[in-house]
């Protein structure tokens, strides 16, 4: 028997619920959360950002802009790094069970 959350029809919604967070101080130098552990990450900040989880962010890596909320695959172990075009402000980074 599944254990999903279910819509009006009965039928499962596949939904992930979250867990540990952490905040990262963006600036236009690169900064990195700690190590991910869980597979999928949610990931939003107060300014624009790039990020990457392959290594140091760069501006020409993944964009995401303010206040959106990206959902990100990630393996135990990544980090995601993050760097503005020179603005600051706050990423917030989620791991989803």
């Amino acid at each position: 028997m599944s254990r999903l959350a279910r819509d009006a029809n009965s039928q499962p919604i596949q939904c992930l619920r979250p867990s540990t967070g952490q905040s990262v101080n963006a600036s236009g130098t690169a900064a990195s959360s700690t190590s991910i552990t869980q597979r999928v990450t949610r990931i939003v900040s107060t300014v624009d950002v790039h990020y990457s989880v392959e290594g140091t962010a760069t501006t020409s890596d993944c964009f995401l802009p303010a206040n959106f909320v990206e959902f990100i695959h990630t393996y135990e172990g990544d980090t995601i790094s993050f760097i503005t075009s020179g603005s600051t402000g706050t990423v917030y980074v989620t791991e989803m069970i």
